[in-house]
Order: structure tokens, then C-alpha cells, then sequence
């Protein structure tokens, strides 16, 4: 198995591990955390970019983005 595909099952499986589910639409990785009785909610999102690169987004349901974070090549 080459270095990157391997690379790439790790990822995916410890998203899913976390919580993440992937989002076909957005073509990322969610998982949505709620407070005060689920009242309020957000989303995290991983989101590998076209240069093989992983950013985290923390963003409102309606999608106004509050922080990001450029992870690098894996995910922790």
C-alpha cells in the first residue's frame, strides 16, 4: 500500500473515531457540537484542501465561519 493512500485511510478512520461524519455535499468532515440543552449549535469541520493540506473551521449552522486553523498534512 502506498505511503499516501495509507496516509489518507489513518485520517478517515480517526475522523470517524471522533464523531465526524463526511459531508457529500460540502465534500468535508462534520461533526456538530450543542450547548445549553441543544439550543445553541456548531459545527467542526475538516477540510482537506486541493494541496493535500487539512484546515479546521469552526463555524455557525448557517456557515458564518468564527475560527480556522490550517492543521497541515494529518489530523489530530
Amino acid at each position: 500500500m502506498d505511503d499516501a493512500f495509507a496516509r489518507e485511510v489513518t485520517i478517515r478512520s480517526l475522523l470517524k473515531s471522533k464523531g465526524y461524519e463526511f459531508d457529500q455535499d460540502n465534500q468535508w468532515w462534520v461533526r456538530e457540537w450543542t450547548t445549553n440543552g441543544g439550543q445553541e449549535r456548531v459545527l467542526e469541520v475538516a477540510a482537506k484542501t486541493d494541496d493535500g493540506e487539512w484546515n479546521k473551521l469552526m463555524m455557525t449552522p448557517d456557515g458564518f465561519v468564527f475560527s480556522a486553523e490550517t492543521i497541515g498534512e494529518g489530523i489530530d
